[in-house]
Order: structure tokens, then C-alpha cells, then sequence
């Protein structure tokens, strides 16, 4: 018999026995066997792992619509998903107010935290908002990360975050933070102030509140800052960026040690404000501060020995400064500055020797006194020294406005000005007394002629009278003896005319034909002549003699004149 071959594939538990001339196609069956089996284990891997995605697909878009669910329902209700957060970040310690912040944040609203909506209400008035209770006080942490966590600040609404009538308990502190919207305080008590430093944010508006310090140094504001009709503690806004206008109209700024008002090397791209009833008895520092507009002093008050320095400052508008109260020791230091314009009154003006000017540069008197005198009374206000920049520079302003009168008497009064505190030496300020008295330093030439008609009408006098006193006399030798002789020149001789005598000897370079023949002799007689007591006179005696010195004077007179009126004519002698 054949022997049997044990496989492994049998039923019911039994070895299979299969001849052994078919042992070949049992081992080929054997092995389509396992195949089968491996691509059955493959199909079910397939099979499991396709159901396995499925269940996931299915749980990513249950998730999803979880998801899109909660951002549905956070928009549907943002007061919220911000009470949600609130709650997360600060527990149940958040106050009624905080609540209430919180459901106004998303509105355009401007939420009141006292019994009255009306800003003139006696309960609105932040003078006693140490008083107020729970139920108008606000931590300032709360409102700093309100505005400044990100997600937070989603849900507030574009127009920004805005407290009225509430208390503000801490110091708000927002250094370094990026805060997109912007905030608004009215009629707001706030004892410790803000902390703006290193902030990038949009507008901020304090109105009507009381406020601690705000420090806003190297602060970046895409927008306006504004601190109106209130009392503030000092400000300062050191090196900061501000796009918009920086205005503190109405602010009340008392009690403080030092800087009231701090903007040095701040650039702000709009105007500066102190108008309405600013006050304050400290220092509004300004220097280096780069204003793209106005910097405007307007119904301002400056208390004490306070003042505005503004050295070095460059604003690209106008400088107002209008109605402003000041006492005998304000000073207003503008040493340096480049403005666009200058518009004051001479109300406003300080007090002598507060006003410093030197460097000033300014391209128009937009308003107040274009005058020349009044513009002089304005450069005496200075110390009593001599810096010539701020007559230069005033002369220019008044001649460019078409006032050329003013111009010439701001610059004359340079000239004086350099001889009373320039310290020149005697020579020159005789020459400068010369030059004023004669040709106005050569701006005004035409001062010579008064002078010229003035010594020729005088030698005409005084000549016609040495005439008729027989003191001038011919000079040949024959017309001399016969004058002597008769009183009389012969009929050949030229006749004495005293205005030409006068006129000759006063211009230079001119011959008129009297000097040549007729000369004051101290020393001649006259016989035919007599005094009322029959003395003979003394043509020698004090008249002569004064005459004669006269005539030298006279003629020196017309030699320094003279040339003088044809130099200041043509610009020789003008200083600048």
C-alpha cells in the first residue's frame, strides 16, 4: 500500500492522509491554503483600519462643530464670553462694576458707574472719589487686562473701552503693551495714575477726572491724547511718538515739585494744546520736542516762578501765546526755536529780563503787534545784553511782511543796543553816536540833509553877520586896504554873499567863488567904525575869534557829512 502523508489541514481534528503520488498537488493545495489565509488577515487589516478613519473623520467634525458652536455662541454673546474669561482669569472676586465694564465693552457705549448719567451731577464729581463705594470701583488691573490680553480684547468693541463716573483703584499700568482700541475716561477718579511707558496704543481721552501722574515716556499713540478739565499730577511724555495732537486744554496741573509738563524730545505729528483754563505753577518742558503743527498757549495761566522752555524745540505751525496769565517771574525761554509763525499779544508778554529770544527763527507775525516800536519793546524784555540774532531776525519777519519802516527801526536799535551792551571801546561808540545822529547807521541816509541844511542855514546867519560886522573881510591886498580904508570892497571885487560863503565851505570839492576872496581876519580893524561910546572896535576881540573857529567847524562838519550821506546812499556804511 501506498504510505500516507500527514497534513497539517484536516477536519474534525484528524491528520488528512493523502496517497503519495498525489503528494505534489497536495503541497500546491497547501500552499494556495496559505496564501489564502495571509490575504484574508490583510483584508480584515484593511477593513479595520478603514473603519478606524471613518470613526475618526466622524469625531474631527463632531469637534468641529463643537467648535464653530462655541465661536457662535461667544458671538452671539460676547458680554459673555468675556464675563467666561473674566472669571477664569480673576474667580468670583469680580465686583458689580467690573460686571457691568464688562457687559458695556462690547458696545459702543460709554458705561456710568454712578446714580446719575448727567457728567454736571454732584455725584459725578471726582473731587470726592475716594468716597465712592464698590459699586462704582474698578480694579485698574482688571481694565489693563481688559485692553491688553489678546483675546480679551477681541470682544471689545472698535470704539474702543470707555469709564465714566468710576473709581480706579491701583495704578494702571499698561508699559509695554500693545493696546489696539482706545480708551476714554470721564469724570473718572483715578489717585495713582496711568503708566503709558513703552505703550503702543490708539486714542486716549482723560475728561473732567482727577488723575495721579501719567508716565508715557517712548510711548508710541496712533492717534490723539488728550487730558482736558481736570487735575492731573505731572505728565510726562519723554521721546514719545504721537500721531495725532497732544492737547491738555483745561488741565489743572498744581502742587508739584518740578516738571508740570514734560515733552522733551517728543515728536508729535499734530499740535499741542494748553488752552481753556490750563493751570499749573510748574515747568511745561518742551525742549527738543519736534510739533508738526501749533504749539498754542490760550487762556493758560502759569502760577509762581514757573515757565515754558522750549529751547531748541521745532514747530512746523504757529506759536500761539494768547491771554495768558503769568506773574512777574514767569519766564518764557525760546532760545533756539523754530517756529512757522509767531501770534501774541503784549499782554502776555513777561516781565523785563524773562524773555529769551536768542536764536529764536520765526518765518511770520501771524497776530499781535507787526509794529515796529511795539516788536522793540517785545526784544527789551530780554536780559541786558547784546545778542544781535533777534533784532537780525525780526528785521527780516518785518521786512518780508512789506513793513519796511519797522524793519529799519528794529535794525538801528541793534546798533544802539551793540553800543549800550556791546562793550565797545569810547572811539567806537563815538563813532556809533556819529553814524546814529547823522545817517541812522545808513539806513537812513537821507537823515544828512537836515544836517547839511542846518549848518548852511547857521553859517549864513553867522557869516552875514561877520559880514555887516566888518569881521570877514577881503583877501587881496588892494581890495583889503580900500575896505579898510572905506568899509567898502572896491566895485571890481566879488560881493559878499552869505549863503554861498555858507554852502562853499560846507561841500567839499565845490568852488563857488567866496571863499576865495572873502575871509574871518581876527586880526583887522576897522577905523570908520566905532562902538556907541566912540571906541573904535576890536575886531580881534571874542565874536571874531568865534567866528573863525566856527568856520573850521563848519567846514570839518561838511567833510564828515557829506561823505557820509553819499555812503549811506549807496550801502557802504550799513552794517548788515
Amino acid at each position: 500500500m501506498p504510505r500516507a502523508i500527514r497534513s497539517p489541514v484536516a477536519s474534525c481534528g484528524s491528520p488528512l492522509i493523502i496517497p503519495r503520488a498525489t503528494v505534489g498537488v497536495a503541497a500546491g493545495v497547501e500552499a494556495l491554503v496559505l496564501v489564502m489565509l495571509i490575504e484574508r488577515k490583510a483584508v480584515a487589516a484593511v477593513i479595520a483600519l478603514a473603519m478606524l478613519t471613518c470613526a475618526t473623520s466622524r469625531s474631527l467634525a463632531a469637534s468641529a462643530r463643537g467648535s464653530n458652536r462655541s465661536t457662535s455662541d461667544a458671538s452671539a454673546n460676547p458680554a459673555d464670553a468675556l464675563e467666561a474669561m473674566a472669571q477664569r482669569k480673576f474667580g468670583t472676586s469680580i465686583s458689580p462694576a467690573e460686571r457691568k465694564l464688562l457687559q458695556a465693552a462690547p458696545l459702543r457705549d460709554v458705561p456710568w458707574f454712578g446714580p446719575s448719567d448727567d457728567p454736571d451731577n454732584a455725584a459725578n464729581d471726582p473731587a470726592h472719589g475716594e468716597n465712592w463705594g464698590a459699586d462704582r470701583t474698578v480694579r485698574a488691573d482688571f481694565i489693563a487686562w481688559l485692553v491688553g490680553d489678546p483675546q480679551a480684547a477681541q470682544f471689545v468693541h472698535p470704539s474702543g473701552l470707555a469709564l465714566a463716573g468710576a473709581r480706579i483703584t491701583g495704578s494702571l499700568d499698561l508699559s509695554y503693551a500693545t493696546i489696539g482700541k482706545p480708551l476714554t475716561f470721564v469724570r473718572c477718579y483715578l489717585p495713582d495714575g496711568i503708566n503709558l511707558s513703552y505703550a503702543h496704543l490708539h486714542d486716549i481721552t482723560v475728561r473732567r477726572s482727577r488723575n495721579g501722574p501719567v508716565f508715557g515716556d517712548m510711548a508710541v499713540i496712533h492717534g490723539d491724547a488728550s487730558f482736558l478739565n481736570g487735575d492731573f499730577g505731572p505728565l510726562s511724555f519723554l521721546r514719545a511718538q504721537i500721531d495725532g495732537t497732544l492737547d491738555f486744554s483745561g488741565a489743572r496741573i498744581l502742587n508739584v515739585a518740578d516738571d508740570a509738563v514734560n515733552i522733551v524730545e517728543a515728536n508729535i505729528d499734530g499740535d499741542v494744546l494748553f488752552h481753556d483754563g490750563f493751570v499749573t505753577d510748574g515747568i511745561v518742558y518742551a525742549r527738543l520736542a519736534k510739533i508738526g503743527h501749533d504749539l498754542s498757549f490760550h487762556g493758560a495761566e502759569f502760577r509762581g516762578d514757573r515757565q515754558l522752555d522750549a529751547e531748541r524745540a521745532t514747530i512746523g505751525g504757529t506759536l500761539y501765546w494768547v491771554n495768558v496769565t503769568h506773574t512777574p517771574r514767569t519766564v518764557l525761554d525760546l532760545e533756539d526755536v523754530h517756529a512757522g509763525a509767531i501770534w501774541d499779544d503784549e499782554a502776555s508778554w513777561p516781565a523785563p529780563g524773562n524773555l529769551d529770544l536768542h536764536g529764536f527763527v520765526y518765518g511770520d507775525i501771524a497776530g499781535g503787534p507787526s509794529d515796529g516800536p511795539a516788536r522793540l519793546r517785545w526784544l527789551s524784555l530780554q536780559q541786558q545784553e547784546y545778542h544781535p540774532q533777534p533784532y537780525r531776525q525780526l528785521a527780516k519777519v518785518l521786512g518780508d511782511m512789506g513793513r519796511d519802516d519797522g524793519a529799519i527801526q528794529v535794525r538801528i536799535a541793534k546798533e544802539i543796543a551793540q553800543r549800550r551792551f556791546g562793550h565797545e571801546t569810547l572811539p567806537q561808540r563815538a563813532w556809533s553816536l556819529i553814524l546814529q545822529y547823522t545817517i541812522g547807521f545808513g539806513y537812513q541816509p537821507l537823515r544828512a540833509l537836515w544836517w547839511i541844511a542846518g549848518f548852511v542855514g547857521l553859517g549864513t546867519l553867522l557869516f552875514g553877520w561877520g559880514y555887516r560886522m566888518r569881521i570877514i573881510t577881503p583877501t587881496e591886498e588892494p581890495a583889503y586896504r580900500e575896505f579898510v580904508a572905506s568899509g567898502e570892497a572896491p566895485p571890481h571885487y566879488p560881493v559878499f554873499n552869505p549863503l554861498v560863503y555858507s554852502l562853499e565851505n560846507f561841500l567839499p570839492v565845490v568852488e563857488l567863488h567866496q571863499d576865495k576872496y572873502w575871509r574871518p581876519n581876527p586880526r583887522h580893524t576897522v577905523s570908520a567904525k566905532a562902538t556907541r561910546g566912540g571906541e573904535p572896535r576890536d575886531p580881534s576881540s571874542t565874536p571874531s575869534r568865534v567866528l573863525r573857529w566856527y568856520l573850521w567847524l563848519h567846514i570839518l562838519a561838511g567833510w564828515t557829512i557829506t561823505p557820509l550821506l553819499f555812503a549811506g546812499l549807496s550801502g557802504l556804511v550799513r552794517p548788515d
